[in-house]
């Protein structure tokens, strides 16, 4: 297993997988909230990434994870529309995700 997991739509899903982080795709809250169980139960997992819509549903779950100081760690990005519609690339995506930038080298 990885030690990153993704939440979140479709698109963002893609970019995600892109780079190599496997993820699960929902579309309402109670499939983010059987995701989050399922990833929580990931031993392997140590970093969980949600969009933004995914951890306003899951607000009090996402809340109580973090006051336990435990793997996984969460972290929540804005999907691929960002806050006023606009795409981000892959890049941004990882880096405000997990604080790592991807460069070219050449």
């Amino acid at each position: 297993m990885t030690p990153f997991r993704f939440i979140g739509d479709a698109d963002t899903a893609l970019g995600f997988r892109f780079g190599g982080v496997p993820g699960d795709v929902v579309a309402t809250p109670q499939e983010a909230l059987e995701a989050f169980q399922a990833a929580l139960s990931d031993k392997a997992l140590v970093v969980l990434v949600l969009t933004g819509p995914v951890a306003q549903w899951l607000a009090p779950q996402v809340t109580a994870h973090k006051l336990t100081a435990s793997k996984p760690y969460i972290a929540t990005v804005e999907d691929v529309w960002g806050r006023r519609g606009k795409t981000q690339t892959l890049e941004q995506l990882i880096y405000e995700a997990v604080g790592v930038k991807i460069i070219e080298t050449k």
